[in-house]
């Protein structure tokens, strides 16, 4: 039986709240440095084992749209335990997966499920926290998508070497199948006011279009797409160019990952410092820059014909500072003022960054030429989408007096 109340700025309810949020990052990290290695095993080319990151991506990106007015509607719990229940199963078909078509299907199932995850630990926070607890609760869920596909490839890559590219998946199975069991014996329903008619059209659409009304939402949601978008090009790319054109083995393929680590946390460690005293606009403004440069950065390199392992992971950390200085204002800016429409307000701005994940991903693995070249291309123009977004979508401040 769960407790009568929940507390998501309590250290249990924390990791619950993140551990559901990284499921999307986890499945999407975790079998990276398997990723040439399948190609083969399944008898299949680059690009098709890229489409299975892809169609996780869209499959991710679309049923975010439903989940959120489906927790509007049945309440959080039962919406979780569904999602955690596909996610799981899922999980275990891709495991047995014999054909790369199969697991492509499998993943677009994985994808549905794990998305419950995102969208109901948004909302749970916002139902259970207001103002500062709730920029400090969703300040964790930040690090845990952001931090999450830097450290899953390391783990991947020990997995692959041990087990072989499938234990990615039977790992992801236990995770759901405890993360639905603590679902169980430790989540109580935490909407304040289950909507009626969420899953009408008529509402549905109403909501939506209320959300895309407002200026202030629309900005922040564009500039965390932008910054997904430069995450998801360099998750589908980065696998060829380490691996297979410089030559890294699937261990350390992980193991350099870790460097990105530095740079999140070190962004992440500035803006608990400074966020308080400069706020939302001005910590978004200073992010968006960041991410701008680092994306230039990475197509600077291959435009002047240089390959080498540093012009790959040095953007990237820079990248991923400015995405920890930025991304937990902007997802705190994102869901105020909507607290009964939260499900759908955070199911908006997740389709939103996933949508634009789904358009890198495939960017990057359909258009031929250097691996290094379209993924550094993809990855600035989605910078710059990030930046112009804040500049020129995102209402400026009243100024101080």
């Amino acid at each position: 039986m769960p407790p009568a109340s929940f507390h998501a700025t309590r250290p249990g309810s924390i990791a619950l709240l993140t551990f559901m949020v990284a499921l999307n990052q986890m499945s999407m990290g975790l079998y990276l440095p398997s990723m040439p290695t399948m190609a083969g095993a399944l008898g299949t080319s680059v690009g098709q084992v890229q489409l299975t990151l892809t169609v996780f991506i869209a499959g991710f990106a679309v049923s975010q749209l439903v989940w959120g007015p489906v927790t509007d509607r049945f309440g959080r719990r039962p919406a979780l335990l569904v999602g955690l229940a596909c996610f799981t199963a899922a999980s275990v078909a891709c495991a047995f997966a014999e054909t790369i078509e199969q697991l492509i299907v499998y993943r677009f199932f994985q994808a549905l499920g794990a998305c419950a995850g995102q969208v109901v630990s948004r909302s749970i926070v916002r139902d259970t926290t207001e103002g500062a607890e709730s920029a400090k609760v969703m300040s964790y869920i930040a690090l845990a998508m952001s931090l999450s596909p830097a450290v899953t490839p390391s783990i991947g890559g020990q997995l692959h070497a041990f087990f072989g590219w499938r234990s990615n998946f039977v790992l992801l199975a236990a995770i759901g199948l405890i993360l639905a069991a603590i679902t169980v014996v430790r989540l109580p329903e935490t909407t304040r006011r289950k909507v009626p008619d969420a899953l009408h059209l008529v509402p549905m659409l109403r909501n939506y279009g209320s959300l895309l009304r407002d200026r202030r939402y629309v900005g922040y949601i564009l500039m965390i797409g932008g910054m997904f978008g430069c995450l998801m090009a360099y998750q589908t790319g980065s696998p060829f160019v380490l691996m297979t054109e410089l030559g890294w083995s699937p261990q350390a393929y992980g193991l350099l990952i870790l460097f990105n680590v530095f740079g999140f946390l070190t962004g992440s460690l500035i803006a608990a410092r400074i966020a308080p005293r400069f706020g939302i606009p001005r910590m978004v403004r200073l992010s968006s820059i960041v991410v701008l440069v680092s994306g230039f950065l990475l197509l600077a390199f291959p435009l002047a014909g240089h390959l080498s392992t540093v012009a790959v992971i040095a953007p990237m950390m820079l990248f991923l500072f400015g995405m920890g200085i930025g991304i937990p204002s902007a997802m705190a800016g994102t869901l105020q003022g909507f607290p009964y429409i939260a499900g759908s307000a955070s199911a908006l701005m997740g389709f939103s960054q996933m949508g634009v994940g789904v358009l890198t991903s495939l960017a990057v693995s359909r258009i031929d030429g250097d691996h290094h070249l379209v993924m550094g291309a993809v990855f600035a123009a989605s910078g710059l989408m990030c930046f112009l977004s804040q500049a020129l979508v995102l209402p400026r401040p009243p100024a101080a007096r």
